[in-house]
């Protein structure tokens, strides 16, 4: 059995490396909230309940209105969606057969999404060296060619962003060269005094972010995103987006989240203070670990295992972590591991020393 294309797939995953899946396990694999979901979810089920058995608002205008009252934008720049993928796979469709740039290692989803819609992808790598930077150089050399430009920012998997001032300078190049520059946010929601591209979105009509709810929220069930770009690309998009496609249950949970402000400062908190603590210490075992700035981190595998074994090691102590193999680039030297709470990272770090010191 192939190993899964994405994490929070533990089942799936235990039975790919052969190791028994009835035991408990901590999932590390998965990147969403580690404080769980807002109680305002929990405490209102009756309400959620009558949303699941009512026709949704087809055009999503609610939830709309406040997304774009949010990012001070209009609601004509905004389209919700079925999760961060169908934004993903729709803007895919607006770029079919022209070539799309990917900076890698990155999310497998731009790829499905651009080669399901016939586009040739250009790949642009990362800096390892470098903690994994951008090469701007690179990037503004291959610009011209390209109809769009797929990167994550925060960048899964490593948790890098990059520097504003090149931010800026990419953005005016890719408005005079009318290359579309596609930037997930899907966690940026989690890293402390980070701004969103969402400001420029009014000044550069080749801007397009897309965000996701599923993460900070842990709606993962729920599957709720949104585009904010400007109202022609919005235009083409709902065009192409199926009827239906954001139910009842999402859309009144996402309105319930964007109001939910003291409790995403409390996990910016949490998240900065322990993925820092946590950091530290693997970098005292030996570990290399990503100069990541969100809620996951990659960290090396010792050179005295294998990719399959140091998997194998860490699932036989209850730790399932994000394999690489399928971040090109990476091939499985890393595994990519969540920040989770401090009883369980303090687990996490117990098993790694047994593993660096066996």
């Amino acid at each position: 059995m192939a190993l899964p294309t994405h994490g929070a797939n533990p089942a799936v995953f235990l039975e790919a490396i052969g190791q028994n899946t009835e035991r408990s396990f901590i999932d590390f694999s998965v990147n969403t909230n580690p404080l769980g979901a807002p109680d305002i979810i929990s405490e209102n089920w009756d309400v959620l309940r009558e949303n699941a058995f009512s026709y949704p608002d087809p055009d999503v205008q609610k939830l709309t209105g406040l997304i774009a009252h949010h990012h001070k934008l209009t609601s004509g720049e905004i389209l919700v969606t079925n999760g961060a993928a169908e934004a993903f796979f729709l803007l895919a469709s607006i770029f079919s057969n022209e070539k799309v740039g990917i900076l890698q290692p990155t999310f497998i989803e731009y790829e499905q999404a651009s080669l399901a819609h016939g586009c040739e992808i250009i790949h642009i790598s990362l800096e390892e060296t470098d903690n994994w930077n951008w090469n701007m150089s690179e990037i503004k050399q291959k610009l011209p060619i390209l109809k769009a430009i797929w990167i994550c920012h925060p960048n899964n998997p490593t948790g890098r962003m990059y520097d504003i001032n090149e931010w800026e300078e990419l953005i005016d190049l890719a408005h005079r060269e009318k290359t579309y520059l596609v930037v997930d946010e899907a966690f940026i929601d989690f890293v402390k005094d980070a701004s969103s591209f969402d400001r420029w979105i009014q000044r550069c009509p080749y801007l397009i972010v897309v965000r996701s709810m599923t993460k900070m929220f842990n709606i993962a069930g729920a599957r709720l995103g949104y585009v904010l770009a400007h109202q022609d690309v919005i235009t083409k998009l709902k065009q192409k987006q199926p009827p239906w496609s954001v139910n009842g249950v999402a859309q009144q949970i996402g309105q319930w989240c964007l109001s939910e402000i003291e409790f995403v400062n409390k996990t910016v908190e949490y998240i900065d203070k322990e993925r820092n603590r946590v950091i530290n210490e693997l970098q005292n075992l030996g570990f290399n670990v990503s100069q990541s700035v969100t809620n996951y981190y990659l960290c090396s595998i010792p050179t005295s295992y294998t990719a399959d074994g140091w998997l194998a090691f860490l699932a036989q102590e209850g730790i399932v972590a994000r394999h690489t193999e399928n971040f090109l680039g990476l091939n499985g030297r890393y595994v990519r591991l969540a920040v989770k709470t401090k009883v369980e990272n303090d687990q996490l770090l117990s098993v790694l020393r047994k593993g660096v010191e066996a």
